[in-house]
């Protein structure tokens, strides 16, 4: 799969700019599989949450937006199970907030 199909599956506009900082991402992302991202992204979008590209950082960041506590707390399992099955490590920012870092070594 290709930035660009990446970009599409996330609800991005195809451009030079957002195709070159998802190029920078997974450059930066050591192990991240595209099609995992993806299959995250679909696990979350019945909760209202997603996966997104960070403005701040090189990064794809995954978004627990969930208001209500139950989801929220089935959200987070789904975001570990998911780093558990790929071997990745992520990185809880705040409380609506993951960095996907890497794989683990």
């Amino acid at each position: 799969m290709d930035h660009n199909a990446l970009l599409t599956q996330l609800g991005y506009n195809v451009d030079e700019t957002t195709t070159e900082h998802m190029r920078r991402i997974l450059n930066n992302t050591d192990g991240l599989l595209p099609k995992s991202v993806i299959e995250l992204n679909d696990h979350l979008k019945p909760h209202l949450c997603f996966v997104a590209m960070s403005g701040s950082e090189d990064r794809l960041k995954i978004k627990n937006v969930a208001t209500v506590k139950e989801i929220k707390e089935r959200v987070d399992e789904i975001i570990k199970s998911w780093a558990n099955k790929y071997k990745m490590d992520i990185k809880k920012i705040n409380e609506t907030t993951y960095y996907i870092i890497g794989k683990i070594k």
